[in-house]
Order: structure tokens, then sequence, then C-alpha cells
């Protein structure tokens, strides 16, 4: 998918750059988001009020023709058995036709200029634009940007990742204009969400301020790249060694943690269908397992994302489990909930860099 997307991207020839484009675009976006309220970046889509993604455009004969244009089709590698999605830039005569496919929802995509009567034509996609990997959270769009007709690319850099980053060019008749960059950088807080624990459970209450440090101390320790200590974390305590094995854990130093053998996130029969597996299940992106002193008590404790198989969600999971840490031993399982509550900085860059 990669190959086809690069392929419908990085063209030879024309520039692309016919003029000047409006450099201030994404400077005035960012003076209004620096204006926008705190309750502005809790949405899924905060710059939904100067963002309008242009939609899918609606049957016509030119429509229906790129969007079965077998040169596209091959250039992209787009499976016969559907249509390919065509969008139009407003007021203009450039199309775009993509494709998405895979798990991780890639799209690859054409540039095409088609004139009434004439064969399209394809063009080369603003420069700066041109080599982006567009998955998962990454995408590539016509829209409306403070009302003006524009390309727009980019999204968050990760699946756990507040942070927006895009670039935006118009057309200017003849070709795209100088390309901006606006990175947008959101605080987050953690809240605690559900609680499901064992009937009779000696650690339910207990365990939630441990379990919520936890939490915090894996997404502080995530972002700075390093491990999750579990001898810094228990305040320099250790469990013995007879304790560390009944635990599952290696003998000797567990001061690291590590992630093997991970057991499911329990919920104590609670009804599954009315729950978001996206919040509920660990999911196996980097999840980790350590011991941690709750009282005078050593558990067993799993800490990762929320999310199904390697997609992520907006939540931190914490299980703690009694000795020998089974799936059948588990004690206690607490949600915290990872959500944007306001900006932190908006940068702009003009030009593609």
């Amino acid at each position: 998918m990669k190959k086809a997307l690069l392929a419908g991207l990085a063209l030879t020839g024309w520039t692309g750059t016919a003029g000047a484009a409006d450099p201030s675009l994404c400077a005035r976006l960012a003076d209004e988001a620096r204006g926008a309220s705190p309750a502005t970046w809790a949405k899924a889509d905060p710059l939904a009020d100067w963002v309008k993604p242009v939609q899918a455009s609606k049957a016509s004969p030119t429509v229906t023709a790129l969007g079965n244009d077998a040169r596209w089709r091959e250039l992209l590698s787009a499976p016969e058995s559907r249509p390919m999605r065509v969008q139009q830039l407003t007021g203009t005569s450039v199309y775009m036709v993509a494709d998405f496919a895979g798990t991780a929802n890639c799209q690859s995509l054409v540039l095409v200029e088609a004139k009434p009567g004439q064969p399209g034509r394809q063009i080369k996609p603003p420069a700066g634009t041109e080599r982006m990997d567009l998955c998962t959270t990454q995408w590539a769009s016509f829209a409306q940007v403070l009302g003006q007709p524009a390309f727009v690319v980019g999204g968050a850099p990760s699946m756990v990742s507040p942070d927006l980053n895009y670039r935006i060019a118009t057309w200017n008749g003849r070709g795209w204009g100088q390309a901006c960059r606006i990175a947008i950088q959101r605080r987050t807080a953690m809240t605690a969400g559900q609680r499901f624990c064992a009937p009779g459970s000696p650690v339910c209450d207990a365990g939630q301020p441990v379990a919520q440090r936890l939490a915090q101390a894996y997404e502080t320790s995530r972002a700075a790249g390093k491990p999750l200590d579990a001898l810094a974390f228990n305040g320099g305590y250790r469990p013995g060694e007879a304790v560390a094995v009944s635990l599952g854990l290696p003998p000797g130093d567990v001061s690291t943690a590590g992630s093997e053998g991970n057991p499911q996130f329990a919920l104590f029969g609670a009804e599954e269908t009315r729950l978001d597996p996206m919040l509920t299940v660990l999911s196996n992106a980097n999840a980790r397992r350590l011991p941690v002193l709750v009282g005078e008590r050593w558990w067993l404790a799993v800490v990762g994302r929320a999310g199904v198989g390697w997609r992520e969600g907006d939540a931190v999971l914490v299980a703690l489990f009694a000795p020998p840490g089974r799936q059948q031993d588990a004690t206690a399982s607490y949600q915290f909930l990872i959500r944007p509550s306001g900006l932190s900085k908006a940068t702009v860059t003009d030009g593609a860099r």
C-alpha cells in the first residue's frame, strides 16, 4: 500500500507551486484556535468550525468516470470490486481520486484536473505533502479552511497523541500555492472511569489510588520513551524472590517491568455489550506487568492502553491479580480516561519544510 501511495504522489516534472498562496491562512487558523474556549479542545474534531472536509462528490458523468478510470485504479492498486472515492475541490476542475485499504485504513490517492470534453491529467500534490504515510490517524482531503478551498493533509502523530499537525495549500487556478503548516499541541487530563471488582475484593478500594498513580507513571514513562521502573514506582521496595516467583515474575531484579503473558482485563460479569471495547479491553501495543505494593501486600499489576489488537483507545487500564497471577486470580480492574483538556500551543510555519 505504501508503494501505491508513493506511486500516486511522487511525480516528476511540474513543481505544482505556480504562484504564491495566502501565507496567512495557517496564521489565521492559529489565531482562531488560540481564541477558542477550552471546551473546544475536548471535541473529537476540535478544528471542525474552521476546517470542513469536502464530502464525496455527488454522482455526475465526470465523477463516475474518475471513480472507475482504469488509469487511476492501476496507479493506486485499487480493487475492481468497488469504485474509488472522488472529491472535487470547490469551485475548480481539480479532483481527488482515492482508495482506502487494509486494517490501518491506508489512503492512496491521485490528484486529477478534469475539464469537460478533455481527458483528465494527473497533477502533483502541493510541495511537502508527496511522501506522507496516510494511514490510521493521517489523511488527505479537500476542505474549506476558513471558507477558502484548500488541500489539507495530516492528523495526529499517533493513536495516543493529542496533537494535530496539518499542511494546507490552496489552488490558484494554475497550480498549488506554497503550503503552510500548523501544529496544534493539546493538554490532556486523566480522570477515573469505571471500576470492576471481584465480590469481596480485599483490594478494590485501597487499590484505586495506587492504580491511578500507576496509570500516570505508565503514560509519563511512555511519553519519555523510558521503561516503567517498578522499583521506583514502589518507593524503592521490591518483593522477595519467593513472592516475585509466586506472582509469575522473574526472580531477582524486577525493577523493569515486562510484558509477557498479559492476562485479560477482568470485568467480573459486567455486560460487555454495553461497554466500548476500545475502552475496556487491553490492547497488545505496549502493556506492562509488574509487582505493586498495596497496603502491606504485593499484587501483580498489568497496565496498558485500552484498545483492540494494535489499535489504542483513550483509556489506560490497570488490573490487579493475586498470586499466582492467573486470569482466575483477577481481583480488581480500573479504567482511567485520557482526554484533551485545552490548547497548549499553536505553531505556524510557512512553506513545505
